[in-house]
Formats: structure tokens, sequence, C-alpha cells
């Protein structure tokens, strides 16, 4: 009996403070100990109040999905109510129902008068706007108590929070804004603490733009955030950000461009959570504007990857940013604090909420007859596997990524295609080819990155205009209606190159590999472990197989134990044994023309005047993918630095500011053997240094008169048609040439494609040594350029090298590295690391 008594006094003990915990979460102020706006919260903050609410609410549940580069959680807090909560695995199941085409709109119907809707809150991409995570508390605070401004949200929704989806770069700008503040913030916009310095917290640990990294995902954040996206499929997807202090703030409906891809809700919806955001504004007084200069056309962006997968996919735009530190006066001589800035997040996400639960039925039903609609008139995808595979295994990889369905026929067989311009005609596939349903649960999205072009109608853009990912990874695409048998879905989603591990065939001489991606990340490991490589300087045939220029011969002879050596750097698969130097024609592999390659000391310059995003990229992919070690140098050093310990020196895309005082030192330098390999603005900055000549800047011929008297309208039309905003444009290259090997077609090793931005090229000259430029009269592929920004850049040179004295310069119009994505570039920097001119 007493026992009985104990056990129902702990169980009414328990039933009470669980309706306290459920009616009195605490505060951010009460867990943190300041108020809303009073300084700015570390990351560690913001996960100490996520783990305190979901230890104080059963409203809310703490949940990591994956670590940062430096180590930091990713976190989500999934809020619900508690009964939802019980069964959030049943509620996302029916919501997976309606991303598929083939769901019924009876069966939509019952759904979306049963389920909730999911709505998704990501905060602070970029690390230094950092009023979105301050808000981002008091969100989840509101929902956790039910708050009046969001009272009865969570019966009609379930709310995933991201209050810190950039942990490293938030922390990098905190900590710092932190270590330059006196006892009082200062308002003057001049002063050191509204200075962010190189590289500023915009960014994650490599420096690069997680939003622009949606459609990518060459990142760990993003590779981890969209292993989430497809567990939750949500309905409204806001992105909340942060723009120039002397703003005011920005929601939806879009600007134009708009992918023309997108179902008709999308933009609906768009317009109607504006108008309750206008609403509150209003009543507060709160400056606002909408439908100017964000766009939803680039897929790369936290509003329109989201849009592509059926969500209402918007950003929010605050003023602020990482110049407005906790206080600053505007040019208007107002003050904008952190407070107001997180008030207006805070206000936004509530409005956004009450919208969407109040259209709930409606929602859902409008996101399944969009998904009904994907694909409906569209041909599928063919993409053809060359004799690089490693091109279109990381094509495979990369959709697979982004969720996207893709099939292998396990036999040849005929069908009536179209081929991408650029590429050659054909209706026989060989077993192999891969193939993308555009009827599928993310055909919008596997359309809008895999067709040619997007149109873009407008005269502005916010980013680049062209992206289409057959052309950046160099794989002979097709679109086809029906055709071949035996698809086989592929379930892949992880490694880049699917063929890694296996070990090669026995050999007593050594193996050849031919140049591709794969082959280059092996050999480099190869020769970090000690190893012995050499390249061969034109083409050779062995035992009946004919090898191109640049591939790569791994002697027995100095390479102990190779076989196994072979395996462990990922070479077994593609490793090619033979008995034998002498070919069968061509080159035998005691030619001179046979080179030995050792892994070059390398040094990539940084700091102010280096773009942060081009010095990420290289710092990632010599990091990360190709393994290559190197020193970041500071720009600032370079002119008194010892540069002798270095054989190869890259300068990303970069202002002449940033190597003007070093160009004496880094000509010297060269002249005494080094390679120095500028990218863009850096070969810019460098290319008088090297006697090397940039094509003008086309100029508006029109009548002088005319032009100075048109009107600001007028003269922006004329201003956007002098602008080359990433256009993809075909590339001739020089396959004899060292810097090509690997680069081109297949097939044609003399053609590859680029995506050119501004309009920076070089001119050819008897002493430049051209490797790869565009044609007379280039064909635009996708992408904006005026028709006399087309002529101009014609026979320009794209990427060159010119001797100075015992070294040399290669000098990239284009940035090879840019956003990662652009895989048919790559094969040149690489050359130019590992072998130079």
């Amino acid at each position: 009996m007493a026992l009985r008594t104990l056990l129902l006094a702990a169980a009414l003990l328990g039933t009470a403070s669980g309706l306290r915990a459920q009616a009195d979460p605490p505060s951010p102020a009460q867990v943190l100990g300041y108020q809303l706006g009073e300084r700015f919260t570390p990351y560690a903050g913001v996960q100490q109040y996520a783990r305190a609410l979901d230890a104080a609410s059963p409203r809310v549940e703490y949940r990591p999905y994956g670590q940062t580069y430096e180590g930091r959680e990713l976190f989500q807090m999934v809020i619900a109510t508690p009964e939802n909560l019980a069964r959030l695995d049943a509620i996302l199941a029916a919501n997976a129902e309606l991303t598929r085409p083939e769901t019924t709109a009876e069966r939509a119907r019952q759904i979306a008068a049963s389920n909730p809707a999911v709505v998704y809150f990501s905060y602070g991409v970029h690390g230094n706007e950092s009023s979105s995570s301050e808000a981002a508390l008091y969100t989840a605070y509101d929902l956790a108590r039910d708050a009046p401004e969001v009272r009865g949200v969570l019966q009609s929704l379930v709310v995933i929070i991201d209050p810190v989806a950039n942990p490293d770069g938030r922390d990098r700008y905190v900590q710092w804004y932190r270590s330059v503040r006196g006892a009082e913030p200062n308002l003057n916009p001049a002063s050191r603490e509204h200075r962010e310095p190189w590289p500023g917290g915009r960014f994650n640990h490599y420096l690069f733009d997680l939003n622009r990294d949606w459609s990518w995902g060459t990142q760990v954040e993003t590779r981890a955030r969209l292993a989430t996206w497809f567990r939750y499929n949500p309905q409204v997807h806001v992105d909340f950000h942060e723009m120039y202090y002397n703003s005011s703030y920005f929601f939806f409906p879009a600007a134009a461009p708009i992918n023309p891809i997108y179902p008709q809700h999308i933009l609906a919806w768009g317009k109607r959570f504006g108008q309750e955001n206008a609403r509150v504004f209003d009543a507060q007084g709160w400056a606002y504007y909408t439908g100017e200069a964000f766009d939803l056309f680039y897929p790369g962006y936290g509003d329109s990857w989201p849009s592509l997968t059926g969500a209402v996919g918007m950003t929010y735009e605050q003023a602020g940013h990482g110049a407005a530190g906790q206080a600053v006066i505007q040019e208007s001589g107002d003050t904008l604090t952190l407070r107001d800035r997180a008030l207006h997040h805070h206000a936004s996400g509530q409005a956004t909420l009450r919208t969407a639960a109040a259209g709930k039925a409606q929602l859902l039903m409008d996101y399944a007859a969009g998904q009904r609609t994907v694909g409906q008139g569209e041909r599928d995808f063919l993409l053809v596997p060359g004799t690089d595979p490693s091109r279109i295994e990381s094509l495979v990889a990369h959709l697979r990524r982004q969720g996207i369905e893709v099939e292998r026929a396990s036999a040849g067989f005929r069908a009536g295609a179209t081929a991408y311009p650029g590429f050659p005609a054909r209706s026989d596939f060989p077993a192999g080819t891969y193939r993308v349903r555009a009827r599928q649960p993310l055909g919008r999205l596997a359309i809008t990155l895999l067709q040619p072009e997007t149109v873009l109608k407008a005269e502005y853009s916010y980013d680049v205009s062209a992206w289409s990912l057959p052309y950046a990874y160099g794989v002979a695409a097709y679109r086809a209606a029906g055709g071949g048998s035996g698809w086989t879905p592929v379930r892949t989603t992880g490694s880049e190159t699917m063929t890694a591990g296996a070990a090669p065939q026995p050999s007593t001489f050594g193996y050849l590999v031919a140049p591709g991606e794969q082959a280059s990340r092996g050999i480099v490991s190869l020769l970090r472990a000690g190893g012995r490589a050499r390249v061969l300087g034109k083409p050779s045939t062995f035992a009946g197989r004919r090898y191109p220029a640049g591939t790569w011969f791994i002697p027995a002879r100095g390479n102990d134990s190779l076989q196994a050596r072979l395996t462990r750097v990922g070479l077994g698969s593609v490793a090619i044994p033979i008995s034998s130097g002498l070919s069968e024609g061509g080159i035998d592999l005691g030619s001179e023309n046979v080179a030995n390659i050792k892994l070059p000391r390398v040094a990539v310059v940084s700091g102010e005047g280096v773009s942060p995003t081009s010095f990420g990229a290289h710092w990632f992919f010599l990091d990360q993918q190709l393994g290559v070690p190197f020193d970041a140098v500071q720009a600032t050093d370079l002119a008194s630095a010892d540069l002798s310990d270095y054989q190869v020196i890259v300068i990303p895309d970069a202002s002449p500011r940033a190597v003007k005082d070093a160009t004496d030192a880094l000509k010297a330098w060269v002249q005494r053997g080094g390679r120095l390999v500028a990218i863009a603005g850096g070969a810019e900055a460098i290319a008088a240094m090297a006697e090397v000549k940039v094509r003008e800047a086309g100029r508006d011929t029109g009548n002088a008169r005319a032009r100075f008297l048109a009107g600001r309208e007028e003269r922006e039309r004329r201003e956007w048609r002098q602008e080359v905003p990433g256009t993809i444009l075909p590339l001739r290259l020089d396959p004899a040439h060292p810097l090509a090997f690997g680069a081109g077609l297949d097939g044609r090793p003399g053609e590859t494609f680029t995506l050119h931005q501004g309009t920076t090229v070089f001119e050819p000259a008897a002493d430049l040594e051209t490797v790869a430029y565009l044609p007379r009269n280039p064909s635009r592929i996708s992408g904006v350029i005026s028709p006399e920004n087309l002529s101009r850049l014609g026979e320009g040179s794209v990427v060159a090298t010119r001797r100075m004295g015992q070294g040399s310069v290669i000098l990239f119009a284009d940035d090879p590295l840019f956003r990662l994505f652009w895989r048919s570039m790559q094969p040149l920097y690489v050359n130019a690391l590992l072998m130079g001119p």
C-alpha cells in the first residue's frame, strides 16, 4: 500500500513537472543572462539555449545533423505539439507522399485534412549577418510556450528551426566584434568595430558562401543540411539574411528574373506571405520593400533551391550585416541596433508561421498539385559515359547528393534523342548510359540543373546566368522520350568516385593510368607517400590500347609494394599493368618525352585584396580534394618573404592592390625558375609584369551625345549589355600542351567548355603560348552575353603561358575553381600545378 502511494505521488509529481515544463520553458534571457540585442550570442550560447528548451519543453526536440570543419555541431530544433512529435515519422511519411507526381488529388486532400504542414526556418547561413540567430532563439521560445503571437500554430505546423546554419562563420564574426568593441557600442560607421577585417565572418571555415552552395553541395554543412531536407520535405522555407545597414527590410514577392519552371503556387504564396509581413510592419511603422533586387533565378540560393523542390522558398533581408555592429548610425540619421534587427526578423517569422498555419490545408494541396505537374511534357536526360569514367561518376554522385533519382542502362539501346549544343548527334547509346527522368519528385531541380539553358527574362541578374551541369562536367548529354530497358536505380550517394578501392592486376614492370580526375588525386597521394610517377608527353600504344598524352606511367622500379600502394591511393581500378616499355606505336616509356613529376612546394596568396571565396576554393580544393600541401602567404608579405622555398605560387582572383608592392619580388622569383599561376583578377593584376596584354573592354560605339542624353533606364539597359554574368562558351584547347592533358571532351581532346565571367581575355602574341582560347565566332551555349561582347571575345586567350627567364607565368582569365562545380576547367589547373608549361 505504501509503495503504491509512493508511485502515485511520483506520477502526480511527474505530471505536475511536465505541465510546468510545458507552461514555463525558460526564456533566452533566463538561460543566457541578457536581454535581446544587449550582446551577440556566440554559437555555444545558441546551442546552450536550444538544449535548455529541449530539456524544458515537450514541444521541442534538439536534433544534431552534422559537424562543421571546425568541429561545431550542426543542429535543428524540431518543434511541434507533443502528440505530433510522438507520431513524427508517420507525419513525414504522409508528407513524402505529397512529393510524388503519382499521388492522386484525392489522396492529397486526405493528407492535407489530417497532416500538419512543415515549415523550415534557416538562420545565419552568412555568419556576419548576425541578428537572425538572435531572432531564432525568441521564435523557438514563442513556439515552446505557445506565445499569443503564434498561439495554436503548432496544431497545424511542424516547425524546423536551424538557428545557426554557419557556426564557424558566426563565431569568427562574434569573437572578432567582441575583441574590438569598447564599453559601449560606437555608432560611427567609420570606427573599427564596423570594419570587419579579411576574410570576414560571412563564409564558412573554407571561406565558401554557403548561400551559393545549395545546388553544388561542395561543403559539409550543405551536404548535412540536404540530407535532412529529404526527410522533412517542407512546404515553406525562409532563409533569414541581412543586407547593407543603410537599407530597410526585404521580403517576398521576389524580383525578376524568376526561373520560369516554378509552379504558380510558389509565386502566389510568396505574395501571400509578403502581404501578412507588410501588415505587421505597417502596424509598427517599420520600413520595408518587395519585388526588388533579390531574384529567384540562380539555383544555389536558400530561396530558389527549396522552391525547385516544391517548397515556397523565400529570403528575408534585414538591414545590418557585418558593418552594423551592435549599433550604427544610418545615413538617414536613425540609429539601427542589434535589437531592432532581431525584432524585425522575429516579427516576420511570427507572421509567416501564422499565415502558413491559417492556410495549412491549401498550402499542402497546392504543394501536392505542383508536384503532380512535375516534368509534364518534358523529355528525359541521357548522360553518356566516356573514356574518363570519373567525370560521369562525379556528375552522378552530384545528382544523387541533390536527391535526384538516376538510373543506369544494363544494355545498349537505340533512342530518338536530341544532342546538347556542342555534343555530337547519336541514336545508339551504350550500356552504362545514365538516365534522369524529368518526372520524379525532384524533377524541377533536375531539369534546372541539367538542361542546356534556363532562360533569363530580365535586364538584371544577381548572380551567374548559366550553370548546366553536363557542360560543367564535360559529359555528353541528350534529351529523349523513352528508349532502353533494364534500367537500374543508382543508390550511391556518397563518394565522388565509385570505382576507388579495387586492387590492380600484378605487374613486374609498371602501370599506365589514363589522365582524369581520379588519376590526379591518386598520383598526388602516391607522390606524397614517396612514390614515383612519370607522365607521357605524347600519345602511345601498349597492348593494343592507345593512351593519350598526359597518361601516367608508374614504374615498378623505385616503387616498392606497388600493387598495394596503388590500391591504397585509389588507383587500383584504373591502373593498367604493362610488361614492357616498348610501345606498339608512339613513344616508348624511356623517351625524353616521358617526364618525371615531383610534387611541388606550393604557396597560395591570401589576405586583403584577395577574393575570400576564390582563396577558399583553392584552399579547399588543394586541402580536401587534390591533397596537395601548401602555405597560405599573406599578400602583404610577398615583397619581403623568402620565396625561394616555393616552386609554385598561386594568386587567386584578386584586385591589383593585393600585389602592387610585390611585382618586383615576384618577377625576380619567376626569372629564377618559379612558376606563377594567376587567376582571373589576379591574372589581370600581374599581366603587365608578365608583359601580357589584356584585351580592352568593349565600348558603346553609338552616338556619344545620344548616350549622355539617354534616360536612366536606358543607361542601365546599356550597362547590362556590357555584362557577362557567367556565360557558357565553347573553348578550344591545344591538346599537345601539358596544361591541356586530360582536359578535352571525350574523343575531342581539343575542345571543352568554360563558364566565362566578365570581359577579360588575353591578346594572343608571338611570345605568349595559348593553351585555351575562344573561337573566332564563338557560339553562346547558355547565359547572358551581348552579340558585341561575344564577337569581341573571339580569338581571345583564356589560358596562356609565358616564359620569363628560367620560370614561367600561367594566366587563367576565369577561375577554374569557381564554386568548385565547374569541373571541366579543373584539369588545366591541376596540370599547371603538377606539370607546368
